[in-house]
């Protein structure tokens, strides 16, 4: 069975590459809007892909809210940002692990690679 990415990314071409990158690498992609927070959880997702600013928002307060729902505390998230501050940011929110945007297709792959194999 397919392991689950849960893309939530405002950039259409940032959403495009990783999805294209992740099926690619034989993941099912899912692509949502960040609200409601709430229905999240009913795709099932076995890692949640986040970019750190989402319309005018910042996506650590949804990682934030993704850990405190029992639905969802339990998926990995891991936060895409072009923040010098990321790692804190990822750490403060309980994220799994951050990606610097821009990013290289290479390290994005090791780092969903490395994700996956705890899965």
């Amino acid at each position: 069975m397919k392991k689950k990415v849960l893309i939530i990314e405002n950039d259409r071409d940032i959403r495009d590459i990783i999805s294209y990158v992740l099926e690619d690498n034989g993941y099912e992609v899912i692509v949502a809007e960040p609200r409601p927070v709430g229905r999240l959880h009913t795709y099932n997702p076995d890692l949640i892909l986040l970019d750190e600013w989402l319309n005018e928002r910042e996506g650590q307060l949804l990682c934030t809210e993704l850990k405190d729902m029992h639905e969802t505390k339990h998926v990995p998230v891991i936060i895409l940002s072009t923040a010098n501050n990321i790692e804190e940011i990822a750490n403060i929110c309980k994220a799994k692990g951050f990606v610097n945007k821009p990013f290289d297709l290479d390290e994005l792959q090791r780092c969903f690679s490395a994700e996956a194999e705890q899965i």
